[in-house]
């Protein structure tokens, strides 16, 4: 089985468990949601490998 972990990084602050990337700021949401939005249609037509799950992680605050 395998799956994909798609970590959304905009935080209202830092953990200090967290070993994840992570901004406080919201200037570069748009871009980042953006650039995640192309990485989802372009693995869309790739049939060769098989995805069980998709997960979402992060602490998002928007």
């Amino acid at each position: 089985m395998s799956g994909i972990y798609i970590h959304i990084p905009f935080c209202r602050q830092a953990c200090n468990y967290c070993n994840f990337h992570f901004a406080t700021s919201l200037l570069k949401k748009d871009a980042m949601l953006a650039a995640i939005n192309k990485e989802i249609a372009l693995a869309a037509g790739d049939n060769s490998w098989l995805v069980n799950t998709i997960y979402f992680g992060g602490t998002p605050v928007f």
